[in-house]
């Protein structure tokens, strides 16, 4: 009769295991399908246009996107936060084979911003330089499977900024072929884990 009823027991627990991962999977699935497409960069583009960019690091994409905007007129400073100890402006200049346009530029009117280590410091980063340059409305670059969570803490934090998103796509990135493609899916699967549990967060905080 034990035996059974362990039996009917490990049956059980095999049966909730394959309906809670089948559970994650679509969740995920809906996830990525609702993810932000990427923005295409328009000079003549009005809703690109704001009083700053906000990069947060984390692939040349990002950061070659803001210059982009940033070259086009779309707003006239950007920040660069997150940036490791160490970085310098020449290093990513030449790690993005800048032209001499868009070195001038870096130089000018990008601040790189160095103590940032996650979103939520990312957050604060942003906060306090809009603060500083009094600013009213900011884009915010970031990889689109991070924007929903960039969002998150960036509407925690600049409540009176408008905020403007422009997500881009890393290349090396399946958004198609994710379930096939070991790195992808660990990659959207741990920033889908994040933002539940930061929107979670944020719920039982409210």
């Amino acid at each position: 009769m034990g035996a059974k009823v362990s039996t009917s027991s490990l049956f059980t627990f095999f049966i909730a295991i394959w309906i809670g991962l089948a559970i994650f999977v679509t969740s995920l699935q809906f996830f990525i399908h609702h993810l932000p497409k990427p923005a295409a960069i328009s000079a003549t583009d009005n809703n690109l246009s704001a009083d700053g960019i906000i990069v947060a690091t984390g692939g040349q994409a990002r950061l070659a996107a803001g210059l982009t905007l940033l070259s086009q007129g779309q707003a006239p400073i950007l920040l660069l936060t997150g940036v490791g100890e160490g970085v310098t402006k020449d290093m990513l200049a030449d790690s993005l084979s800048l032209s001499k346009a868009k070195r001038d530029l870096l130089t000018c009117c990008i601040e790189l911003e160095f103590i940032a280590a996650d979103t939520k410091g990312n957050a604060l980063a942003a906060q306090k330089w809009v603060t500083e340059n009094q600013l009213s409305s900011v884009i915010v670059v970031t990889a689109h499977y991070h924007m929903p969570r960039i969002l998150l803490e960036f509407n925690e934090t600049l409540t009176k900024t408008e905020i403007i998103s422009f997500p881009v796509i890393p290349p090396d990135l399946s958004n198609k072929n994710w379930l096939g493609d070991w790195p992808s899916l660990k990659l959207y699967a741990r920033e889908f884990v994040k933002y539940q549990i930061r929107k979670l967060t944020i719920l039982f905080d409210g």
